[in-house]
């Protein structure tokens, strides 16, 4: 299975095949696109207590353990990871990579981490200084353990934000990505999320024109993610060729997230609305059959924020 594997094939019937696991709320960073979603309210969940849940989940490909920041709880990552590992589970870490070392980059690896992702929106430590409130040393560290990780059999993945800071300088981040060592770069269409006040999208005509300059100028070697298009990239003129993917949403529909204290939620980013607990007796292995109310009316409709956002209705 590749990266995104998952989202390649667009889900025909519902099955919770991802789980999306908040390791910890806690964040050494404070971005405004995540801090108000990500409910940075100290809950977590133990290794243990993870690998407890995915023993009931014989089903499951994919593991992401997110955050908050994964690697403040370095040991419960790797306790599960080499556990996805001796299953055949797929597992990825969602990072902001200014936590790791050689070290714990070679310990990852051994234990059979599949794909790191780390964000990357910033190709000078000023911006990322000033955009991240963090000093501009953690800058240097992150590239540091990218490039590091890049040497590894994990598939390193860099994800960029496109939206108001980034959407006229992508391919300048692009070639920065590829100048360290990475070849998988996801570009995530930023969307407006009402429940944390985010608003700084990408214009529609920035958005079209940043991913026709990133797909003309794309390295052979390179491999293109566009996350959150799929639904009107035909109407933007965008077309998959080699390399190059519009990758399908399965929030909610094979993939849900899991949070620190036990809820679950259909997407954490984009509806992010509880639909149980696993420990107020809400089964994941049995969440689609019978299916909880908010989740049959989401399926039903299946909104898309990111589309409403570029063509809004009436519009």
């Amino acid at each position: 299975m590749t990266y995104k594997s998952l989202e390649l094939v667009k889900p025909q019937t519902w099955e919770l095949e991802g789980l999306e696991i908040g390791v910890t709320s806690n964040c050494n960073f404070r971005c405004d696109y995540c801090c108000a979603y990500n409910r940075n309210d100290g809950q977590g969940l133990e290794g243990k207590e993870i690998i407890r849940i995915l023993e009931e989940l014989p089903s499951l490909k994919r593991v992401r353990l997110s955050g908050g920041e994964v690697t403040l709880k370095f040991d419960d990552c790797l306790e599960v990871v080499t556990y996805c590992a001796s299953r055949g589970i797929q597992t990825q870490l969602n990072s902001n990579g200014s936590l790791l070392s050689a070290s714990r980059i070679d310990r990852l690896a051994k234990a059979g981490l599949t794909t790191i992702h780390i964000s990357f929106n910033f190709t000078n430590e000023d911006e990322f200084s000033r955009y991240y409130n963090i000093h501009p040393t953690v800058y240097r560290k992150i590239r540091e353990n990218i490039t590091q990780f890049a040497k590894t059999d994990v598939d390193t993945v860099l994800e960029t934000l496109l939206f108001s800071e980034t959407e006229h300088r992508m391919r300048e981040i692009s070639e920065h990505v590829y100048d360290m060592g990475v070849r998988t770069h996801e570009i995530q269409n930023s969307i407006i999320m009402d429940h944390s006040g985010w608003k700084s999208i990408a214009a529609r005509e920035a958005l079209k024109n940043s991913v026709n300059d990133l797909i003309a100028h794309k390295k052979e070697d390179t491999v293109l993610y566009f996350t959150c298009m799929d639904r009107f990239m035909e109407e933007l003129g965008f077309r998959e060729q080699p390399g190059v993917y519009f990758s399908h949403c399965i929030e909610g529909k094979t993939q849900l997230h899991l949070h620190g204290n036990g809820d679950i939620l259909i997407s954490e980013l984009c509806h992010p609305v509880v639909i149980g607990n696993i420990y107020e007796g809400t089964s994941l292995k049995d969440i689609y059959n019978p299916m909880p109310a908010e989740l049959e009316r989401f399926l039903e409709r299946q909104p898309c924020p990111a589309r409403d956002a570029l063509f809004p209705p009436g519009i």
